[in-house]
């Protein structure tokens, strides 16, 4: 595998993420699916929570939490470098989608501010990790292991 497909895949897994929180976006928008079904305060409540929890526990992990997995990895095998990276680079953006589509869900479950909050926290942050061939190659030393 080169540097410019693994960097593809990842890149059309990080664009999925915006495409699914539009095609939500879009069904409460257009009425197809009915917005602020949760009215139960304390239900609010917890889904508020839930939302904030998230974006504080998710973003450090997919930030600081990948940095520190490809630092390790320094003394493996540039094969096995090559799949943990991927592995971890699909998880840091799955957690990036966790928190984006909750968000979203949330603003619309609950008719309040709050979800789209999270989801833009979730936004700006994976703005700083968008998979790109460059960063691929620096983080896992490409050039040097050809």
């Amino acid at each position: 595998m080169d540097s410019k497909k693994l960097a593809l895949r990842l890149m059309v897994g990080w664009i999925t993420i915006y495409v699914i929180a539009g095609i939500t976006a879009l069904l409460y928008e257009t009425g197809t699916v009915p917005k602020g079904t949760v009215t139960d305060n304390k239900t609010i409540y917890i889904m508020q929570v839930v939302g904030v929890l998230l974006s504080l526990a998710m973003i450090p992990v997919a930030l600081r939490g990948f940095r520190k997995m490809i630092d390790r990895m320094e003394d493996r095998p540039f094969e096995s470098r090559v799949k943990i990276y991927e592995t971890v680079s699909w998880i840091r953006l799955a957690a990036f989608f966790v928190v984006i589509e909750y968000g979203v869900l949330l603003y619309y479950l609950i008719n309040d501010d709050i979800g789209l909050y999270c989801a833009l926290i979730g936004t700006i942050c994976s703005l700083f990790c968008i998979p790109q061939r460059s960063a691929v190659e620096y983080d896992l030393d490409w050039k040097n292991n050809e």
